[in-house]
C-alpha cells in the first residue's frame, strides 16, 4: 500500500485509524514502527507521528517497552460514552422533527431500507456503516453544528465496539425496527416522541453493548 508524500503523516493516520475501527486491527494488535512504514511504503516519521495522534484519540496505547498496540475496548467507558449519547440522540431527533421536510424523510426512508437490507446480509461492515449513516445523519440535520462535534469526539470508540455488538445476529433486525421507529416519529412532525426513540434506543443499545463486553 503506497501512500503519496504529500500530507504523509494525515494519510499513515487515516490508514491505521480505518484498520483499527473496521477491525482489522484487534484490540490488543501490537503496532511496530518498522513494519508499518513497510506495510504503507512511508519513512517511520510519519508512522510515529500518527501514532501520536491515535495515541491522543485513545485509540492505540503503550506496549511495554516493546512500543504500541490497539487500545483495549473498556465496557465502562463505552457505557458512560453511549448515556452521554442517548441526550445527544434524543436532542438531534427532537431537532430533525421540528425542522423535517420532503428531502429529510426521503432520505430517512433511504437509509432505513439500506440498513434493514444490511441486516439480512450478514455483512459486519455494511451494518456498521448504515448505523453510523443513520445517526449521522441525524446530527447533521439537526440544524445544530455542535451537536456533530460533540458526537465525533466519541463516535470512534462506539465503532470499534459496534463491530463485536454486530456479531450477534439475532439483535441485528431490533436495531434497525428502533431506527425505523425514530424515523417514523421524525416524519411525522412529533419531536417529543422523536427525542423519546432515540434516547430509548441508545440507552438500549448501551446496556446491550456493554453485558456484551463483559461477557466476551
Amino acid at each position: 500500500m503506497q501512500l503519496h508524500k504529500a500530507d504523509l503523516v494525515d494519510q499513515v493516520y487515516d490508514a491505521i485509524r480505518k484498520q483499527i475501527l473496521s477491525g482489522a486491527l484487534n484490540p490488543g494488535f501490537p503496532l511496530r514502527q518498522e513494519e508499518l512504514a513497510e506495510h504503507l511504503g512511508v519513512s517511520r516519521q510519519p508512522v510515529s507521528h500518527a501514532l501520536v495522534l491515535l495515541e491522543r484519540e485513545g485509540l492505540i496505547s503503550d506496549y511495554g517497552r516493546k512500543g504500541k498496540m490497539v487500545a483495549a475496548i473498556v465496557p465502562e467507558q463505552l457505557r458512560n460514552l453511549y448515556q452521554v449519547r442517548g441526550a445527544i440522540d434524543g436532542l438531534a431527533a427532537y431537532l430533525c422533527a421540528q425542522r423535517v421536510d420532503n428531502q429529510l424523510t426521503e432520505l430517512l426512508k433511504k437509509l432505513i431500507d439500506q440498513g434493514t437490507a444490511a441486516s439480512t446480509s450478514g455483512s459486519i461492515q455494511e451494518l456498521a456503516l448504515a448505523d453510523i449513516a443513520f445517526h449521522r445523519t441525524l446530527y447533521e440535520r439537526s440544524g445544530n453544528p455542535e451537536i456533530t462535534r460533540l458526537a465525533d469526539q466519541s463516535w470512534s470508540h462506539m465503532v470499534r465496539s459496534m463491530h463485536q455488538v454486530l456479531e450477534n445476529q439475532e439483535i441485528r433486525p431490533s436495531i434497525w425496527d428502533d431506527h425505523h421507529r425514530i424515523a417514523e416519529a421524525i416524519i411525522n412532525g412529533d419531536p417529543d416522541l422523536a427525542r423519546k426513540r432515540a434516547t430509548d434506543h441508545t440507552d438500549s443499545a448501551g446496556q446491550m453493548t456493554y453485558q456484551r463486553l463483559t461477557e466476551s
